[in-house]
Formats: structure tokens, sequence, C-alpha cells
């Protein structure tokens, strides 16, 4: 994002205000049936959700698979929503859900937000990293089994994407423990992650896959870290153009 954005700019390029502007999205994730993170307790909890509805008189979203988390949202003042449709980061608050019938299955109501935070792929510095050498990736469960080891197809501080061939063994929704990225001698980037999505982009025999990895509880210093990468890579590139 640029230094030189004023407050006004930045509100107009990044914020929806509008209530049929803010409806429309949140109808959209509702009829995609697009994953939603909800983190609440000043992000140390979340639940993975779907938005059931988006009407002038609130928002209703499904519970979570955990019922733990549920009842600790449900105590929960305030919460965040995150969702990363064809990956575009879109985020609002939620204020004081409240858990209800809603037809014949439980889930949560919330106001409409009076804005929605939608940043384009390209807004935070996802970057293409090169294919010689490529960063990897490697994934791990619950029982720090190793899932995959996988060079990164692209980076940036909300995620990362792969391309695999053959059918991945994980979806989307799927929980990663841990991803481990070595940037570094010193640069370490380890966080939990969540498959947002998995596409095939190659019709072969065996099939080429493309799958989408978002960060969760990224802490600030691999967050600083991820992007100092980033801005190296492109400053690399930069120096071989020609003048």
């Amino acid at each position: 994002m640029s230094a030189s954005l004023s407050n006004e700019q930045i509100e107009d390029k990044f914020f929806l205000l509008g209530q049929r502007e803010i409806l429309g999205i949140l109808n959209d994730l509702a009829h995609r049936r697009e994953p939603v993170t909800v983190y609440f307790n000043e992000g140390r909890e979340f639940i993975v959700t779907l938005i059931l509805s988006a009407r002038d008189d609130g928002l209703v979203f499904d519970i979570g698979g955990d019922a733990r988390a549920n009842k600790l949202l449900e105590k929960s003042g305030s919460c965040v929503f995150q969702a990363l449709p064809d990956g575009v980061r879109v985020q609002f608050s939620g204020l004081d859900p409240q858990r209800f019938t809603w037809g014949d299955q439980d889930a949560f109501w919330v106001p409409i937000p009076p804005r929605v935070i939608r940043m384009q792929r390209r807004e935070y510095f996802r970057n293409q990293l090169p294919i010689v050498d490529p960063l990897k990736v490697r994934l791990y469960n619950d029982q720090a089994e190793t899932l995959a080891y996988w060079p990164i197809y692209d980076l940036c501080v909300g995620g990362l994407s792969v391309q695999v061939s053959g059918p991945p063994q994980i979806r989307v929704q799927d929980r990663i423990a841990k991803l481990h990225i070595v940037l570094g001698i010193r640069n370490v980037v380890r966080c939990e992650g969540m498959v947002r999505h998995v596409s095939q982009i190659e019709k072969s025999k065996q099939g080429k896959y493309r799958i989408g990895i978002s960060f969760h509880k990224l802490p600030h210093e691999m967050d600083v870290a991820i992007q100092r990468h980033i801005n190296q890579l492109e400053y690399e590139r930069r120096k071989l153009l020609p003048k």
C-alpha cells in the first residue's frame, strides 16, 4: 500500500460503506458458500463457518464444528470475520454475537457491519516466487508428522499457494497444524494454516492443481519477515530489468 495515500483515499480504495454494497458482498459470500473464519477473544480463538443470510435486520452465520469454541463465541462481545474469495481479502467486525435457532438449525446472529474492508490480492503484496531453487513449505499434522513438502508458487503476508501434480490429499477447509517455511538463516515462518481452495489448472492424465493456504495466528515478526523477503525479491528482479 502506498504511504502517500491520504485517509480519504484509503477509505475510498479499501472500505465499503454503503448498506447496499455491504449486503451485496455478504450475500455473495453466502451464495458461493465461501468459508469464513471468525476470530474472537483477541484472536486467540476462531471458528470456520458459512454465511447463511445477510439482510437489513442482521447477518446470520452457521455455528462452528467445535462446541467449546461456539460457547466462547456466544460469550464474546465482538469478533472479526475474514474470507478470501478468489484471493480477495474481505474483512469486517461483528458485535455481540447471539446464538439462536434459524429454521431447523442452530446459528449465530450479528448486526450488519457499518463497513467492510476489501483488498485485492495485489494490494497485500503477493509475489510469484522464483522457479529455480524455490522456497518450500512443509505441512505438519497435529501429531507433528509431515503431510507434504512443496515448492511455493506465490507468497504474501496473508498466505501462499502451491502447484502440485496429481490430485492432492488435502481438501478445502482442512486445518494445517503447522506450516514451516525457511526464509533465511534467521527467518523461519511457523504458524497454523487453513486450506482455502484446491483448483485443477491443467487437465492431463495426471492433472495439475493449485492449492491456496491462508496463514492463521501468524506472529507479527513473521509477518514482517515475509514482507522483507518479498521486498528483497522485487528489488533483485528490478536490478535485472534493462535500463
